[in-house]
This record gives C-alpha cells, structure tokens and sequence, in this order.
C-alpha cells in the first residue's frame, strides 16, 4: 500500500472586502516599485526643504558672522550639528541595518500577493518560514546597556562644556560704563531705542529713535532691553542671539558689528496680532558716520511758522497725530504746557513709561530712518539701500504712496487693535488733501 504524501495546508490570504460592498479582494503587497517611487518623492520633497535655506536670507543665522557674538554662536552650532547628524547616520543606519539583515524571509503565496507566515505567531506552521525558525530571544544586554547610556553621556557632556563657554564669552562686557548703551523697549508691534551716550540708564535718554537701532561698527554697545505690554524677543541673527523684553524687568544684552551694513531682525515670541509685522533693523555704521548721525538726532526740531513749506501739515498733525506721537520741540503729549524732549522718556510719564500699550513712535527726525511702521514699510524706495544711511533723508527715493496708504487707514496695512491703544487708528476724517500736507510735512523732520 503506497504511504500518501503529506501535504502542508497554505495558510489562508488575508481577503478585504471592496469599498462598493461586493465580492472581496486580496490584500496585495506594496510592491517594490512603488516603494522607490515613494522615497524619489520623499526625497525631492526634502530637496525642495533644503532649497528654502538660502544663504543671502536676512534672517538665515547658520552663516551669521557680522558680529563677534553670531559668529561665537555659529562657530558653537556647526560642530554640534555635524555630531548630531554623525549620531543620526549611525542610528538609523544600524536600525536599518537590523531590519533587513535579520528579517524572517517569508514563502509567497499566489503569485506574490500575500505573504503566509509570522515568526512572532506559535500557531504558524515553522515549515511554511524560509531558513531557520524564530531564534532565541534575549532580553536585556548589561555591557550593551552601560555602552549607549555613558557615550552618549559623554557627547553632552563635552557640548555642555563648549556651551558654557560660549554663554560666558557672549556674557563678557568689554565696553566702559561712559559708553554708548541703548534702552530697548518692545511694545505692540514695534520697537523703540532710547540712546545713552554717557552710559547712564537711570538718566533721560539723548534721543529715541524707533524701528531701527543704529550703532558704530567695532564698538561693543550694552542694550537692556524691556517690554511695555506683553513678552516679546530681540534677535538680529546676522549680529546677535535672542533676548526677551518682559514687562517690568531689564535684561542686559551686547550688540556688535563687525563691519557695516543694515541687518534684519524679527520679534520671536509671539505678541498678538501683529507678531509677524513686529521687525526691526540694527544698522552699522562707521564711527564717524555714526557721531554725524548722532549729532543730528540730537537736535530738536524748530516749529514751523505760516507761509513756511509743510506748516499746514504741521498743524494737522498736532490736531490729529501729537496725542501718541512726539517730536522734540513741537509736541506736548504728556499735556505739561512743555514742549517734548528725551525727558519724557522718565519719571513715571503715563504716555512713555506705562508699561501698558499707549506710547507710539518718536518722530523727531522720523526722515532719518529707511522703514516706519516697525519697519514694516519703507520709507524710501528700495529701503534706500543704494544711498549711505546717513544721507538718505538727502538723497533717498522717497516712497510717498505707502505713507500716505499708511496714514489714511493704517489697520488695513498692518493689524492691531488700536481701539485698545494697540495700534495706529484710522483717520476717515483726513481727506486726501489733508494726506498730502501731512506727507509734507513729515518730509521736513530730516
């Protein structure tokens, strides 16, 4: 009597019903093709990532080196991102590795649509695995172990080393306490400077500027920087890290340029509706550029007579614009019968010191500056970056149509809720020839 062959029973393929409620479908396999399709797209899609890293960005800090403090941070970054990517290599290269290396290779069953088997699975027929059946499972490895917990223990280690280092040199004042230091104050959506030159905070500023901090290339200048209302954060990545401005506190930061130029900065914690238009420039300039400038901020600016160019505008201002906006030696915004100058910037003024939103830009010599707006709009075409700074007021294009879209309606070009003081209001009662004056005479505050 002939022995019958004994026959293995393939394991059923797993069977899906169709979307349309019909007969059911076999579950195929992700074929092989379609996964290299995938990882082309995935990569092209990473490629188009990287492309957005352009090196000229103003706001790109991995080449950040117009000032000894980005470069000291970017000198740190570098090294530490080439031995995290090191460790990310190894990794997933031996996690890779494993899965393929150590796989359970499986028999197909019909043509390659299902795969029958699994190691993990007591109740599946071992005859129906290729190769050896489910090793010897280990749990737990002592040597191992005490491996990937002291290496990298180590790595932090000597990062947290080269860390604090760094924070200590950034910390390291060289400047005099008769230097140039500058108070900077955040506020819903701009950001205001108020220059000490005798380096006394405690005192009246020499003047205020706003949406743009101008310092002399090679000096290191001391910056304390607060906040009027909510947190914000002062980064200008091509010359200095992050520094927040909290309301009712003074942090002390350095600033300093390397060589001249105008760089970019953005407000990096968010501070309500404006956040993403609260920017801001730090401008380098020579140091004799610089004391010229300086000069210039300074003086106060002389009232405007009738018959003068720009004296309606003036007047209109004063009617509209003076209960916010100071200039020095025309407006009276703390309503002391006393023409404005730097001292309103202290002793408890409810306009300027509050730490509430209420105070808005100083505009004394509001043609001096390429943006307005916390540097959300320019002043002068192209921000006037084919004319030295100094001489913009001189010889820049003078963008007028933004000003004027500016003035006439500003909560439609930048948000804000300026019912709440937070903000530029609309003036519907301006007409265009009222725009036009105005525009006029802020031409003259050079």
């Amino acid at each position: 009597m002939a022995r019958s062959a004994r026959r293995t029973t393939p394991m059923p393929i797993p069977q899906l019903p169709n979307s349309d409620g019909g007969a059911p479908e076999r579950r195929r396999l992700v074929q092989p093709a379609k996964i290299k399709a995938l990882a082309a797209l995935s990569l092209g899609v990473l490629i188009l990532l990287l492309a957005g890293c352009a090196s000229e960005h103003p706001l790109d800090s991995l080449t950040a080196d117009a000032g000894p403090s980005s470069e000291r941070i970017t000198n740190l970054f570098w090294p530490i991102l080439i031995v995290a990517i090191i460790i990310l290599i190894l990794v997933e290269g031996a996690i890779i590795y494993m899965i393929r290396r150590f796989k359970a290779q499986r028999r197909a069953e019909d043509s390659g649509t299902a795969m029958a088997g699994d190691p993990y699975d007591p109740d599946n027929p071992t005859e129906l695995l290729v190769g050896e059946p489910l090793p010897p499972q280990t749990h737990g490895n002592l040597r191992l172990e005490i491996a990937w917990t002291i290496i990298p223990t180590i790595i932090l280690a000597v990062i947290a080393g080269f860390t604090l280092v760094a924070i200590f040199d950034l910390e390291e004042v060289t400047a005099s306490e008769d230097s140039l230091r500058v108070t900077v104050v955040g506020q819903q959506w701009w950001w205001e400077f108020q220059y000490h030159t005798d380096g006394n905070t405690d005192s009246p500023p020499d003047f205020v500027t706003a949406g743009e901090l101008v310092i002399p290339v090679g000096q290191q200048v001391p910056l304390e920087i607060t906040s009027r209302d909510v947190i914000h954060s002062y980064w200008i990545p091509q010359l200095i890290g992050k520094k927040d401005g909290v309301p009712g506190r003074y942090h002390d930061w350095l600033i300093e340029a390397s060589r001249p130029g105008r760089y970019l900065g953005a407000c990096t914690e968010f501070c309500g509706l404006a956040h993403g238009y609260m920017r801001m420039y730090t401008i380098a300039l020579p140091a004799t550029d610089w004391n010229d400038w300086a000069a210039n901020q300074r003086q106060p600016v002389t009232p405007l007579n009738p018959g003068e160019v720009g004296y309606e505008g003036q007047e209109l201002f004063l009617a509209n614009c003076a209960r916010c906006h100071s200039i020095s030696g025309l407006t009276d915004t703390n309503g002391d019968d006393q023409t404005d100058d730097p001292s309103i910037y202290s002793g408890g003024d409810p306009v300027h010191d509050q730490l509430v939103a209420g105070a808005a830009p100083d505009l004394t010599h509001m043609m001096s500056r390429a943006t307005f707006a916390g540097a959300t709009y320019n002043l002068y075409e192209d921000r006037g970056e084919d004319v030295d700074y100094q001489d913009l007021a001189q010889l820049g294009e003078f963008n007028a149509a933004e000003l004027e879209n500016w003035i006439s309606n500003a909560p439609g070009n930048k948000p804000g809720d300026w019912e709440a003081g937070r903000g530029m209001p609309p003036f519907p009662n301006l007409t265009n020839a009222d725009v036009d004056a105005l525009v006029e005479y802020l031409r003259t505050l050079t």
